[in-house]
Parts: C-alpha cells; sequence; structure tokens
C-alpha cells in the first residue's frame, strides 16, 4: 500500500520549505544566514504567540527581509490550501483578515495549521544552515 504524496502533510511540508529554500538563497541568491535568521524568528513567533502573530510578523519584515518574508509567507499559505482551507490570493492586509475568520475561528483548524507551519519552518531553518554549510 503506498500513501499518494498529495495525502502526505510531511512530504508537503518539506517540498515546501525547499520552495522556501530556493525561492530566496538559490534564485535570488540571499545570503543563506539572513534566511536562516529570519526563519527562526519566525518559528520564535508561532510558537510563542500564534498563527496571527506570525503572519503580523511577516508584515512587518523591512525591505531588506521582504524577499524572504514573502517566500515564507506565500509557503505557509501554500499548505492552508492542501488541508482545504481556502487560501487569500488578496493583499497581505487581507491576509489577516483570512487567519482570523477562517484560522482561528476554529481551534481544531488553528492547532492543525500551527503545527504543519511549524513543521515547515523547522525544515526550511535546517534547509539554510545546510546552504551555509554548503551542503544542499
Amino acid at each position: 500500500m503506498s500513501i499518494d504524496p498529495k495525502d502526505n502533510l510531511d512530504y508537503q511540508a518539506a517540498k515546501l520549505s525547499q520552495q522556501i529554500i530556493d525561492e530566496t538563497i538559490k534564485q535570488n541568491l540571499i545570503d543563506s544566514s539572513s534566511v536562516e535568521n529570519l526563519v527562526t524568528k519566525t518559528l520564535g513567533v508561532l510558537q510563542e504567540n500564534g498563527v496571527y502573530a506570525c503572519v503580523l510578523y511577516l508584515q512587518s519584515r523591512s525591505d531588506k527581509d521582504k524577499k524572504i518574508s514573502n517566500s515564507v509567507m506565500k509557503n505557509l499559505f501554500e499548505m492552508t490550501e492542501l488541508i482545504e482551507i481556502k487560501s487569500s490570493a488578496a493583499p497581505s492586509t487581507d491576509k489577516l483578515d483570512f487567519v482570523s475568520k477562517n484560522i482561528c475561528r476554529d481551534l481544531d483548524t488553528l492547532f492543525f495549521t500551527k503545527q504543519l507551519w511549524e513543521q515547515i519552518l523547522l525544515y526550511a531553518r535546517y534547509g539554510a544552515k545546510a546552504a551555509k554549510d554548503g551542503r544542499s
């Protein structure tokens, strides 16, 4: 019996974390230390303050970190689509409204989303570290 990769959320988290590394370090030649730093801080905000604060944190990043934060946010919201929470293609300010109305309202959805986002960020953090050490 084999599991369809679409149904394997750990596989999807790994794939999305690789997209973050590809979009930041490999395509835009952003320093892997900067990517690792922002991803680690984002993970800390998510774990300590939750999904809504995580999106706020990513939106508040300066121009220097904007490419990284945009890639991270895009890939986190891709996971919400995979678990059939319709994602918002709207401007970033509407993403907060989307999170509060579609994720934060239901505790099961909130905790499930948080757990999946943590997995993506953990994999991206280690991916950036591996890129820094020249192993990716």
